[in-house]
């Protein structure tokens, strides 16, 4: 299976042997077909006596990216877009902020939500219950469109990626995230 993953996917593999859990998104192609591999949480408790060849087959879920499957593109979104949401929130849209809390307490655009992707990638496979408690907020809606943004628009392109996994398929990325919207402000003043 290694053959058809990308070094970088390889690399994350080696350290899921070492008993490091990453969450990855890799595209791989098999006769020419593109999916996605995304690595899972398997079964076992602990790694301590589970070697790569165990969770194999838990590890990686095959995921097409095409619209064929259901799931359409996220929505591109970009500063102007962001400023409107944040002075008129619409409903129907939540502005999640997938940053580190550290990183948020340095600033954030107004409305967002703090979800943070590195340290907590499975927050939205969680219940209700145990979301609110864990985050101090209610989970978001499957109806609602969620719109990610983050530093520089990495980690929110693979939280959107992820949200799919976890059945949002109302998606949006914010790719300037808060850099771009740093910049657009202090340009405004």
């Amino acid at each position: 299976m290694s053959s058809i993953l990308s070094r970088s996917t390889r690399v994350n593999l080696r350290n899921v042997e070492r008993g490091v859990w990453l969450q990855a998104s890799r595209l791989y192609s098999i006769n020419g077909t593109f999916g996605r591999a995304v690595l899972q949480r398997p079964q076992a408790e602990s790694f301590q006596n589970t070697t790569l060849r165990d969770i194999r087959p838990t590890v990686f879920r095959r995921h097409q990216s095409s619209e064929s499957d259901g799931f359409a593109p996220p929505s591109i979104y970009n500063y102007e877009d962001i400023k409107k949401l944040s002075v008129n929130p619409e409903e129907d849209k939540i502005l999640v902020d997938v940053r580190e809390p550290a990183e948020v307490d340095q600033g954030f655009i107004p409305t967002a939500i703090n979800i943070p992707y590195k340290s907590a990638p499975h927050a939205l496979s969680l219940s209700e219950e145990d979301f609110e408690e864990q985050f101090g907020f209610p989970k978001p809606s499957k109806e609602k469109e969620l719109i990610f943004y983050c530093l520089g628009g990495v980690r929110s392109n693979y939280a959107q990626e992820l949200a799919v996994n976890f059945g949002y398929d109302k998606r949006g990325n914010y790719p300037g995230s808060w850099e771009d919207w740093v910049q657009n402000e202090n340009s405004r003043k």
